[in-house]
């Protein structure tokens, strides 16, 4: 859902042609960059036109051109994008659910860690410290992209701190976790000898 909220919201605010919205979300919403590329944007776009919340108009705008050309602007048709009233009803829908309702969903590694046994304890451990160092890499990219764009209004401070606080979650669960995976391999061993 939350790809329908940006775009919606995005148009909530101007009408755009697609590479338009891409370039929004790169430069202001970063975070979801990675999870809205174009070819997703294209397809929700037509979706939420099929589904009446978006009419799509062929207009004349200035814009940049593909590839190389792409910092020469000129007159240009594309399909712009205009939230429609019931676009605006079902963005307003989806918000208010998504902000006041919580979901619970299971990770990949959560589903791993029911056949845990079938690593050796060793390697369980370090393929745990591994992904700790994964996170802490993600986490210090997240810390470096508030650092280099220093935007600072309150929609983005409240969108890293989500973020943040979740990856601190995460990093503290992986050290309780290979600190119990350690210690029950020392008792293992213990008791084996």
């Amino acid at each position: 859902m939350y790809k329908q909220v940006m775009l919606l919201g995005l148009l909530m605010e101007m009408p755009m042609y697609g590479q338009q919205i891409r370039e929004v979300i790169e430069r202001h919403h970063d975070l979801f960059a990675d999870f809205i590329k174009k070819p997703t944007i294209y397809y929700q776009l037509e979706r939420l036109v099929h589904d009446g919340y978006l009419e799509m108009r062929r207009e004349v705008v200035e814009a940049p051109g593909p590839g190389a050309a792409h910092t020469d602007l000129a007159l240009r048709e594309r399909d712009i994008y205009y939230i429609t009233e019931a676009g605006r009803e079902h963005f307003s829908h989806l918000l208010r659910n998504e902000l006041s309702s919580y979901s619970p969903a299971l990770s990949n590694v959560d589903a791993c860690l029911f056949f845990l046994h079938y690593v050796k304890p060793e390697e369980a451990i370090t393929l745990l410290t591994d992904r700790y160092t994964i996170v802490m890499n993600h986490r210090q990219q997240v810390l470096l992209q508030i650092e280099k764009q220093q935007l600072h209004d309150s929609a983005h401070q409240l969108v890293n701190d989500h973020k943040l606080t979740l990856l601190d979650a995460e990093l503290r669960w992986l050290e309780r976790t290979i600190e119990h995976l350690r210690i029950s391999h020392v008792v293992s061993l213990q008791e084996n000898t």
